[in-house]
């Protein structure tokens, strides 16, 4: 693992076990690890999965910031993006992904030890930082948005809660199971109406 670059970050291996002990940083696992926890929105009106206007993208990323806000996001987020290889070791980023959200290496997930070692795929995961602004986030947003990249989590630096957007919406994982009801309740035409709330 290479430290990061930003000294004044917490030990991410400390923080990350301390509040999600030995689950991998991948938004599908921690909502399956954390259901008590995790809350699903979607990003726009009656679970649209693409925008294709900018009149979405405003809604789009507007709900977005307005969750961020509720989840009292700190002026500098932490920001961790993935990359895939069949190799262990990081081979590089995608540019146009290190162009929005720089990051050093901070560790790899083999989630399938059992699959033979020629099919293998090794999710890389990078670790940076973003001020909290839309004029900052909103490129990497759009990103997910678009699929042009996933496996996106934001955090404050303490790492006490998780937004996890994708193409269609955002996972969140709160703190408690409290701030998690408080949150669905403020949203609840954003929430999913599909079982188990996907």
């Amino acid at each position: 693992m290479t430290p990061p670059t930003d000294n004044s970050l917490p030990d991410l291996d400390t923080a990350w076990e301390s509040h999600w002990g030995d689950t991998p940083p991948l938004g599908h696992l921690l909502r399956t690890a954390q259901p008590d926890r995790w809350v699903r929105f979607h990003s726009l009106p009656r679970s649209k999965r693409y925008a294709v206007t900018e009149e979405e993208y405003v809604t789009l990323l507007g709900r977005q910031h307005m969750l961020l806000a509720d989840l009292g996001a700190p002026q500098d987020l932490v920001v961790i993006t993935c990359e895939w290889s069949d190799d262990p070791s990081p081979r590089g980023r995608e540019p146009d992904v290190e162009q929005v959200a720089p990051g050093d290496p901070w560790r790899t997930v083999l989630e399938d030890e059992t699959e033979a070692p020629e099919f293998r795929t090794y999710t890389h995961l990078y670790m940076g930082t973003l001020t909290n602004l839309p004029t900052t986030l909103d490129p990497l947003l759009r990103k997910v948005a678009d699929f042009e990249t996933a496996g996106v989590i934001l955090a404050p630096r303490g790492l006490g809660w998780l937004f996890h957007p994708y193409d269609g919406g955002v996972d969140v994982i709160t703190a408690t199971p409290a701030e998690r009801d408080a949150l669905s309740a403020r949203h609840p035409d954003w929430l999913s109406r599909y079982p188990g709330g996907l």
